[in-house]
């Protein structure tokens, strides 16, 4: 998968500390799964605080389940999360 700077790249098969913002362009293994925004209009270090924050983290347990005693993911259950999408200036 392709990665530009500002992307976002997960590895959902052990979503603990595995969310890391790209500052670089390149190509990552089709293991891990890319975030990429579409709306320029999102600051890069509002969403890195928010992917590693104890909170999000948390509420990703509720649709885990269990991978050789690691938790783990889907991808439809990742993309399905509702969020609450602020504007540039309230994420500064």
């Amino acid at each position: 998968m392709r990665v530009k700077p500002g992307d976002f790249v997960i590895y959902l098969r052990s979503f603990q500390d595995c969310f890391a913002a790209s500052e670089l362009e390149g190509i990552t293994s089709p293991a891990y799964t890319v975030i990429h925004f579409v709306d320029d209009n999102q600051d890069l270090y509002f969403w890195k605080y928010i992917f590693t924050s104890l909170k999000f983290v948390n509420s990703l347990v509720k649709v885990a389940y269990e991978i050789r005693n690691d938790k783990s993911i889907s991808y439809s259950d990742f993309k399905n999360l509702k969020w609450c999408l602020l504007n540039r200036r309230e994420q500064k």
